[in-house]
């Protein structure tokens, strides 16, 4: 099992310019071309996650769906992950499953939070690069979209920020990336922000 270190950061729109010269001037190189990613997430009917992610509760996990399309494909594979978050550092598993319907209609069991069922659809264009050994990724244009009795809405909502995820092996690196990132350092989940946006200000307008 591998653990990793990383931080994910907001950065502004107006920031992007600032942000893509910061990488060049550090020697950054693109790893991979940019691609649209597409992520539903589950909770259970506690939203436990979303609770644990906000009160930082260690350990603690967020378990996902994803592939790398504008659309998902719901008779072809799609990649489950179980990202967990614990003292040791964070690590990802991730497998195959060939039947997101039944995914989306029955939901996910977990032996920690128990049932449970699609809530939110991300959806965003990712960047990679690095610098020296720090894989840095820029998450821009994130929609969002609330899931209501296992189907996805039509309505979506924009954020106006986008994401800087930095991610780094060894801890040697930790002084290189506070010392010279030299942006906001404020913390940011894309689960966390969309459940704000849709479900509770949904409820609260009930």
């Amino acid at each position: 099992m591998s653990f990793r270190n990383e931080e994910k950061l907001r950065i502004a729109s107006g920031k992007i310019f600032d942000l893509k010269n910061w990488i060049n001037d550090n020697q950054g190189m693109i790893l991979f071309p940019s691609r649209t990613i597409n992520t539903i997430y589950f909770d259970n009917i506690e939203y436990s996650m979303y609770f644990h992610s906000i009160e930082g509760t260690l350990p603690r996990k967020k378990i996902r769906v994803r592939n790398y399309n504008k659309e998902f494909d719901f008779n072809g594979d799609i990649n489950q992950e179980v990202k967990i978050s614990s003292v040791e550092g964070r690590f990802k598993t991730s497998k195959k499953i060939n039947n997101l319907n039944n995914a989306l209609k029955l939901g996910l069991f977990d032996q920690n939070y128990g049932l449970c069922s699609p809530v939110l659809n991300v959806s965003y264009k990712r960047s990679y690069y690095k610098i020296k050994n720090i894989r840095l990724t820029l998450d821009e244009n994130i929609h969002y979209k609330r899931i209501f009795n296992n189907n996805i809405s039509k309505f979506t909502t924009f954020d106006n920020f986008n994401i800087v995820e930095l991610k780094y092996n060894s801890n040697k690196y930790i002084n290189y990336v506070k010392e010279n990132f030299p942006f906001e350092r404020a913390r940011f989940s894309k689960y966390c922000r969309g459940v704000e946006f849709l479900k509770f200000n949904y409820c609260n307008e009930l």
